[in-house]
């Protein structure tokens, strides 16, 4: 819910994302930074970025393209104790040769079109199957352009813009399945994205999320040097009690979620939903939207 200006003069600002409280007069997180104000929502305990940067901010001053070696510098300066968890966790993925994402799809999706929400350059998109008709919204234009290329190929096709916005040019019940990985830690106005994501899933359709664990160990042994910080792109701070409460008052079916799911040293979480069952599939073609278009023509 983005409301006025915000005093500091850097973004927009808004209530709770969550339940909608007004946090104003609320203490200050001490993990804020630079002007970019972080709050603990007093009525349910959801942490978010109170004045984050315009959708528009987000295409330009804040797009991935141009914010990417900032993160690739702050990860050449982690902490020692980042950097072994980081060797062990990739050593792990190296071992069991899982790519999470992947195996996640194969697993839950039905053949069809599925959707990246926040697909950046396509590279989820390109490891799929070949069975799923690759979608995507990316607000960055140039990730979408990239992403394009790969979607096109396959009878896909990418929406640059925002998700709210991106998603009512998609026909309610279309999707077999949803990848949200790495997304909503981004998204202002979450609950109303997955509440559309909701609409353009077809009944038993999965949703996959990931975003970064603000409850996990690193972030309290980090603290401001937690590499889940990252001002102000980051807007939305999960944990499980909140990205569960959030699925579930979108109408969501929690499907998996378990403790390796949320191990406590990971920085990230990964949790399967699903859209449920009990209302006839409709289906109809996606509306025609070209990549530089925020909208159907």
């Amino acid at each position: 819910m983005l409301n006025s200006a915000d005093s500091t003069g850097k973004g927009s600002y808004r209530f709770c994302p969550m339940c909608g409280l007004d946090n104003r007069n609320g203490r200050d997180s001490v993990y804020s930074q630079a002007g970019w104000i972080i709050k603990k929502c007093t009525r349910c305990s959801f942490v978010y970025l109170e004045n984050p940067p315009l959708y528009e901010e987000l295409q330009k001053t804040f797009a991935w393209e141009e914010t990417s070696h900032h993160v690739s510098e702050e990860k050449k300066r982690e902490f020692w104790f980042r950097r072994a968890i980081r060797r062990v966790e990739r050593y792990k993925d190296n071992l069991l040769k899982r790519d999470k994402v992947i195996a996640l799809i194969n697993l839950y999706f039905d053949i069809g079109p599925v959707i990246d929400i926040g697909c950046g350059g396509g590279e989820v998109m390109a490891r799929m199957n070949h069975q799923y008709r690759p979608y995507g919204i990316e607000i960055s234009k140039y990730l979408a352009q990239k992403a394009q290329s790969v979607a096109e190929a396959r009878g896909g096709r990418v929406i640059c813009d925002n998700a709210p916005a991106g998603l009512t040019n998609f026909e309610r019940n279309f999707f077999t399945g949803a990848i949200m990985s790495a997304f909503l830690e981004h998204e202002a106005a979450p609950c109303e994205a997955l509440t559309m994501s909701r609409e353009v899933l077809r009944p038993g359709g999965y949703l996959i999320v990931k975003v970064p664990n603000y409850a996990c160990i690193n972030r309290v042994i980090m603290g401001r040097k937690w590499c889940g910080f990252r001002y102000p792109d980051h807007v939305s701070y999960w944990t499980p009690k909140t990205l569960r409460k959030a699925l579930a008052d979108t109408g969501f079916e929690i499907v998996q979620f378990n403790i390796w799911d949320r191990f406590p040293t990971s920085d990230n979480m990964w949790l399967v939903c699903r859209k449920p069952t009990g209302t006839a599939t409709f289906l109809n073609p996606v509306k025609d939207v070209a990549v530089s278009d925020s909208r159907a023509q």
